[in-house]
């Protein structure tokens, strides 16, 4: 499908656009603390998902050289587990730090860190659309679909 909007490039651009346009509303609308809290976890949220799509697409271009192809993929696994439990420790600290410390807002915080499902929630729902829109436009010019 050529124009599908869920590629990897996509989804990196618009969650900095939904992360920009989240703050800027909570700025106007809930306060300069709030907003700051939503940065943070934004950035937070982001910055992980910019690193498990570096570590998916790195792992996976990475082909077994020659051998056991399934010992190769064990090794892979094993990789992918640890440095993903890496992260989710290192972003964890992070957040118990900030919250712990009082240095964010933690409901600003939480909008923050949703940042990148609610980017894939409206994005899914924009191609959902395009799909049941184009089923809706007749093939054949005729107000049936069915060819």
């Amino acid at each position: 499908m050529a124009d599908n909007i869920l590629t990897p490039r996509n989804v990196k651009i618009s969650n900095w656009i939904i992360l920009v346009l989240l703050t800027a509303g909570c700025w106007l609308l809930l306060g300069r603390n709030f907003a700051q809290g939503v940065l943070t976890g934004g950035v937070l949220a982001v910055l992980n998902f910019h690193a498990m799509a570096y570590l998916l697409t790195s792992t996976l271009a990475k082909a077994p050289l020659e051998g056991n192809v399934q010992a190769a993929g064990r090794k892979a696994f094993l990789f992918v587990m640890m440095k993903y439990l890496l992260r989710f420790t290192v972003l964890g600290l992070i957040i118990f730090v900030l919250v712990k410390n009082g240095w964010v807002n933690v409901f600003g915080l939480l909008v923050g860190l949703s940042t990148v499902i609610i980017n894939l929630v409206v994005m899914v729902c924009i191609d959902v659309h395009k799909i049941y829109s184009k089923e809706a436009l007749a093939v054949d010019g005729t107000s049936n679909s069915v060819s």
